[in-house]
């Protein structure tokens, strides 16, 4: 093939043209400066003329395919299809596969092109070489349009490195990946005078360039450019192999015993478990050792309102160390809610962008349910095999945190998921503060870091069986006080008596702005020790950072107690005090220890630093659970994207993962305002069913990933790996959020007792024939659809064994 146009510059009065020989012998540069090795982000010396060929052909298909076009009133260019138009010349399959990959990097693409090359035992090499050649075609494509456009924004996420202006013309990069200390790029571009041209124009100028160049001649009306850039290392690339001392002084810190200790393990073997009371300063203890060592923290929690919690800290955090470092740092929160990516300038100044993030950054703070769907290389846009990667490149470390509060499918998948990591050899610490024996068995983790026992906080019990808990609100007023109930109904019952000045409430059913709003300011007051009453529902218990000097809470399960009492006298200045208010505890929440209520009437009036929290403790009652469906489920997964088992193909593309439970969930909508619940919370009866619309909302990839939504009316079939949102029928306050949950979905009959089947109309005249079944793919009149899922599969093994179990029952029959 013939010479073609490489890039397009528009500039205010002109337009360059990179020319395409140009731009892939800079790429082939490039890569045979690279490191090889066989370390993430090296040359493998098995495959590396194979990818020097590939790279010195990727972009042949732009000489056919080279288009000007004009979109909201700006010209831009494409090449759409480049990738596919291969080269006569190359004969490789490997090579070729390698190009026909480099625009893309989604996991079917990778997984389809990587299973064609397991006899040659490359396979696993395959995507670490797409890798490196969009790398090298990025960075070069990078420089360029910093170079001729004078665009000093920050490298995009799919890139790993990041470029730091180094004088005129010269660039620190970091991570370095070159043998040498420097390496040199001339960069060319012809330029033409632009007048405002029209498209076609501007295109005929290109073509004639080409075939100028082509014939040997200077081309005419163009100006020749040349400039040198030079790449450099980053001088604070590779971070100082720091004491804990000196890191945590960074933030005028001192690290305790314990913190010293994780600060070393964290270097070592792979896997920890580490116990520690609530307080004690496990975040740092587990985070420190990462960002000190300039790896990638991934933060993993069972809430989101632990990722709101601990999203303000690590911002503080990276923001000193942008300052000490002087070069940016990058903070990644992604939630099923949000995907946000803040960038910290070594300035001061915070930059926030909700474009995907690709883990491109130094901290990413995530949630188990979302952890799962990178893990399988789920993602929008074309580059989703970029999560599988970075989740195994060894400069990642993962930190698990309050994990005693997983439970059935999540347990399950959280067993699977850090088996599969360690025999990986992917580095992670395990933590909780209430870690029962029969979790800490089925884990079998290398290191167990006890912290050491010290005085607890005090915190003296009161038992009310009949007390009004807003009358012990109203007692206490004037202090900082959370109030913990079970149920939203109930929170919500409790705010309306006490609403006013210095009352909030935060639930899960909160739309995402109001809550983070509620959160943000009760965490303002309880830093600066103002006074405010905080009504909540398990859904803030667990781990956040608050420190309230009177808990109210209704009846609930030690482990929740426990949970609670941690956000009381946190600090341990002065003396906490906690209430537990009611006798009894609602049967479809669970059951609760036998004993625990006598419990409580004995620890009532003592402070439960003296021994009552260990007899807390102990009264918990932690099941070992099982779930055959998720361990195939997740195991099919991980054969398909990891085994490259291509039959498994059909479902990854489902785009499902049962991550906490076998039920769907939907969305409620109310104008912008949005919050998740499982389907089953709006099943009724048929005089219950509201009259509602329901949707479903699908999305669809652009050639660039660009995310589009569409939203199109309800089909019957299986519910998974679908969306739907169902408009909310109520009238709605924002501060309150979705109260009550309507019944939108009738169940029935259905021969298969583990197919759970809805009945959806869009009016009142649901029903069926008495004993009919239903099928999934039938359409009834009237706009009726039947919808079905799976039931629930955990099953519950008793805790002291089976065969103990057994022995007791036999006891209890003669």
């Amino acid at each position: 093939m013939g010479e073609g146009i490489g890039r397009v510059f528009f500039l205010a009065e002109e337009v360059g043209f990179q020319p395409l020989s140009h731009h892939q012998g800079l790429v082939v540069q490039l890569l045979k400066a690279w490191r090889e090795g066989e370390a993430p982000l090296a040359l493998s010396p098995k495959t590396k003329e194979r990818l020097f060929l590939a790279a010195e052909h990727h972009d042949d298909g732009k000489r056919l395919t080279f288009r000007i076009t004009e979109e909201k009133g700006r010209l831009t260019y494409s090449f759409r299809g480049h990738r596919f138009r291969i080269a006569q010349e190359v004969k490789d399959p490997y090579a070729q596969a390698l190009i026909r990959g480099h625009h893309d990097y989604s996991t079917p693409e990778v997984v389809s092109a990587a299973s064609d090359f397991v006899a040659e035992g490359l396979a696993h090499r395959f995507p670490e070489d797409l890798f490196l050649l969009m790398m090298a075609d990025q960075l070069e494509a990078e420089l360029a349009v910093r170079l001729w456009e004078g665009k000093a924004g920050e490298v995009r996420s799919f890139v790993e490195f990041d470029l730091f202006p180094d004088g005129e013309d010269g660039f620190f990069l970091d991570p370095w990946p070159f043998r040498e200390d420097e390496v040199l790029l001339d960069f060319l571009a012809y330029f033409h005078p632009y007048r405002g041209e029209e498209a076609k124009v501007v295109e005929g100028w290109g073509r004639a360039l080409v075939e100028a160049l082509e014939e040997g001649k200077e081309p005419e009306g163009f100006q020749r450019k040349e400039r040198r850039v030079r790449l450099r290392p980053w001088a604070g690339g590779a971070r100082r192999e720091e004491d804990a001392e000196a890191f945590y002084a960074k933030f005028s810190l001192k690290p305790t015993p314990f913190q010293k200790e994780v600060f070393e393990i964290a270097r070592g073997s792979p896997a920890h478990l580490l116990l520690a009371p609530t307080g004690t300063g496990k975040t740092e203890a587990a985070a420190f050792p990462a960002l000190a060592r300039g790896e990638r923290l991934v933060f993993v929690l069972p809430t989101r309102s632990l990722v709101d919690d601990l999203e303000e800290r690590f911002r503080r955090y990276l923001k000193t160390l942008a300052r000490e470092e002087g070069r940016p740092q990058a903070l990644v929160v992604d939630t099923g809610h949000r995907q946000v990516r803040f960038r910290l300038g070594a300035d001061g100044q915070e930059e926030a962008t909700a474009e995907r993030h690709l883990y491109h950054a130094d901290v990413i703070l995530t949630t188990l349910d979302k952890l799962l769907y990178r893990y399988f290389g789920y993602a929008a846009g074309a580059k989703s095999y970029t999560f599988p990667r970075r989740i195994h490149d060894r400069r990642t470390l993962f930190v698990f945190d309050e994990v005693h509060l997983y439970e059935a499918t999540a347990w399950v998948n959280f067993r699977r998921l850090i088996a599969s990591l360690y025999k990986a050899g992917v580095r992670f610490l395990v933590m909780s503060a209430t870690m029962p024996n029969t979790y800490t068995e089925e884990l079998l983790l290398e290191g167990i870091l006890n912290h050491p026992q010290q005085r607890r906080p005090s915190r003296v019990l009161h038992y009310c069986p009949q007390g009004d808990l807003p009358e012990i609100v109203q007692k206490h007023r004037g202090k900082r006080i959370l109030v913990a109930l079970e149920e939203v109904k109930e929170a919500v019952e409790v705010y309306r008596r006490l609403r006013g000045e210095g009352v909030f409430l935060y639930h899960g059913r909160l739309a995402e702005g109001q809550r983070r709003k509620v959160f943000a300011e009760v965490k303002r007051r309880d830093k600066d020790k103002e006074p405010y009453i905080l009504i909540t529902t398990p859904a803030i218990e667990v781990g956040v950072d608050l420190d309230a000097e009177v808990l109210i809470s209704t009846l609930c399960p030690p482990e929740n107690l426990m949970q609670r009492l941690g956000r009381v006298n946190r600090r341990g200045e002065g003396r906490g005090e906690a209430y537990v208010v009611g006798q009894e505890y609602p049967q479809y929440l669970g059951g609760l220890p036998e004993g625990y209520v006598e419990l409580l009437k004995e620890l009532d009036g003592t402070d439960l630093a003296e021994g009552g929290e260990e007899r807390l403790r102990e009264a918990i009652r932690y099941p070992r659970y099982l779930d055959l469906r998720a361990e195939t489920l997740f195991e099919a997964l991980w054969e398909y994207v990891y085994g490259l088992d291509l039959t498994q193909e059909p479902l990854h593309r489902k785009g499902f993962v049962a991550t906490r439970s076998w039920t769907p969930s939907v969305r409620l909508r109310k104008g912008e305002d949005e919050v998740e619940v499982p389907i089953d919370r709006l099943i009724g009866k048929k005089e219950e069913l509201t009259p509602v619309e329901v949707v479903e909302r699908r999305f669809t990839d652009g050639e660039e990933g660009n995310r589009r939504w569409k939203e199109v009316p309800l089909r019957s079939g299986e519910l998974y790996g679908r969306e739907l949102v169902v408009d909310y029928p109520y009238e709605y306050d924002p501060e309150l959020g979705f109260v009550e949950l309507p019944k939108v979905f009738l169940r029935i009959r259905h021969p298969d007792p583990q197919r759970v089947q809805l009945l959806f109309a869009p009016t009142r005249g649901i029903g069926t024939t008495s004993g009919e079944v239903l099928d999934s793919d039938q359409i009834s009149e009237g706009g009726k659809r039947v919808l079905w899922y799976l039931g629930e599969s955990a099953e519950v093994e008793p805790v002291g064994g089976g065969e103990e179990a057994e022995e007791e029952e036999e006891e209890e029959e003669t």
